[in-house]
């Protein structure tokens, strides 16, 4: 058993209103999973948004919202 604390998780989902096809899907996966802390991006273009596990000690929802914004993408609300 490693000594090494798990690192605590959080999840946040963003509106991405631009996501129309599975390409869009791929863009924003790859842009969310390009930032240090992210562990796993879930974006579903039927309903137009992202669900992001992240370590909350390392990023801030922020950073991954100007990742989506650098890749293109508008975000709309925020659901913790």
């Amino acid at each position: 058993m490693s000594d090494r604390p798990k690192a605590s998780l959080s999840k946040v989902t963003f509106t991405v209103p631009g996501m129309i096809c599975d390409g869009c899907a791929e863009k924003v996966r790859d842009a969310v999973l390009g930032v240090p802390g992210v562990h796993q991006a879930k974006p579903s273009t039927w309903h137009k948004r992202v669900t992001v596990t992240f370590e909350a000690s390392r990023i801030e929802p922020g950073q991954i919202r100007s990742a989506l914004d650098s890749a293109g993408f508008e975000t709309g609300a925020v659901r913790p």
